[in-house]
């Protein structure tokens, strides 16, 4: 199966579809532009890592007993999971994924 970075847009579709939460909308919408931000200054891909900051709380408001858990198997549905890519990392707890 190969994988995918999203489109900004389709990202953004994802995110909305399992997240309503204003205060959360705002909050994903920081963190997209502080990971381009920090992308543009080192020499990276602003796009990709402005999409990772963006659905880094995919599953939050959804399936918050499952937090980073839940944005691996939604990101394996939607085609943009593979064990090397950076779209993987997007979970900030990566000690509790470990868990599992």
């Amino acid at each position: 199966m190969a994988t995918i970075t999203p489109a900004r847009e389709t990202a953004f579709e994802l995110f909305k579809k399992y997240n309503k939460s204003e205060s959360l909308l705002k909050h994903a919408l920081s963190a997209e532009d502080i990971m381009r931000y920090m992308a543009r200054k080192n020499r990276e891909d602003e796009e990709k890592w402005g999409i990772i900051g963006l659905i880094h709380d995919l599953d939050y408001e959804m399936y918050p007993d499952q937090h980073c858990i839940m944005t691996e198997k939604i990101l394996k549905e939607n085609n943009w999971y593979s064990k090397n890519h950076q779209l993987n990392s997007i979970g900030h707890e990566s000690s509790r994924r470990a868990e599992h």
